[in-house]
């Protein structure tokens, strides 16, 4: 069967990885490439719909928002609504990612919003209308988040970017335009600064100024493509642990960036304690990283669920409503 994409494609898609916003001359100065082959190349890799889309990696916390996640089981419930409770969740505003999993549950659910009250009074509308739908609604607080790059995608050994996450008390320190652009930018990594510029009545220069200093604030920590990888193969994973000690967390961490097929670890508040996300071509591989965690941190973990997400609808580090 023909390759979906060849050597050079991946090294523009690992580019890509690293810097979304780099120029096409850039990547192709580079990979020493003509601006032309990278540029046709990219478009091709939209068109095929291996690159999907581009966001940036935010710290929300410097944005004042908490991220708060939650689990679903349907219980005898019509496609039909399964599919509009979908579509209304993908419509919240305050929704940044959703996505379909086999398992233990069949929607995960990640919300950013001020505080505790405003994802109450939204989860209870929820609730109102859906209810008699659920089987299982478990509800976490995310209170670390780390983000690694796809290494696995490029046969690397493990992620060596510096560690990107977030974490603290959340707290916003931006004016109206700073987030104005960082809006902008959630949704599309790649926008063009002077279409930014135009709409807030700014220079290219002032954008230009306010986004470097987004980034040395690491308010924007990262700027990637969305890559379906399902194309090549892989299946996402999402590993839910409960530990019966947190003293090593830490060195669990430390293992986690190490490994190239694991894309977020994450530290929760409530049903479960940490958590990873990770893409393998085969199931022998996910039990090879888990009988590792198991090996390594017997004595930490009490138990897990895998989840299989089989379908991500939304992808988003930024909230759609303005409060």
């Amino acid at each position: 069967m023909r390759e979906l994409i060849n050597t050079k494609d991946r090294k523009i898609l690992e580019q890509m990885e690293i810097n979304a916003r780099q120029s096409n001359t850039q990547i192709a100065k580079k990979l020493g490439l003509s601006k032309d082959v990278v540029s046709y190349r990219i478009r091709k890799m939209e068109e095929k719909g291996i690159i999907s889309g581009y966001y940036s990696v935010l710290d929300v916390t410097k944005l004042g928002y908490i991220t708060f996640k939650f689990m679903l089981t349907f219980h005898n419930t019509p496609s039909e609504v399964e599919s509009e409770i979908r579509e209304y969740l993908k419509n919240s505003p305050h929704v940044g990612w959703v996505v379909d999993c086999d398992g233990y549950y069949n929607l995960m659910v990640v919300t950013w919003v001020k505080n505790a009250i405003m994802f109450d009074n939204f989860f209870n509308r929820f609730l109102s209308k859906y209810c008699g739908y659920l089987k299982e609604r478990d509800i976490i607080i995310i209170t670390e988040n780390h983000a690694c790059r796809k290494a696995y995608l490029f046969d690397k050994k493990c992620d060596e970017s510096p560690d990107i996450f977030y974490s603290g008390e959340a707290e916003s320190l931006l004016d109206d335009k700073d987030r104005a652009i960082v809006r902008f930018l959630a949704k599309d990594a790649k926008k063009p600064l002077h279409e930014i510029a135009g709409s807030l009545s700014l220079t290219g220069e002032a954008v230009a100024h306010r986004l470097k200093q987004l980034q040395k604030k690491q308010v924007i920590q990262a700027f990637r493509p969305v890559i379906n990888t399902t194309l090549f193969g892989y299946q996402y994973y999402n590993i839910l642990f409960r530990l019966s000690k947190s003293d090593n967390i830490s060195k669990i961490f430390s293992f986690f960036k190490g490994q190239p097929n694991i894309i977020y670890f994450v530290r929760y508040l409530g049903s479960y304690d940490i958590g990873i996300d990770l893409e393998v071509k085969k199931a022998d591989e996910l039990r090879k990283i888990l009988r590792q965690v198991k090996d390594l941190f017997s004595e930490d973990i009490e138990s897990y669920h895998s989840i299989l997400i089989y379908q991500e609808h939304k992808i988003t580090y930024l909230p759609e409503n303005k409060e």
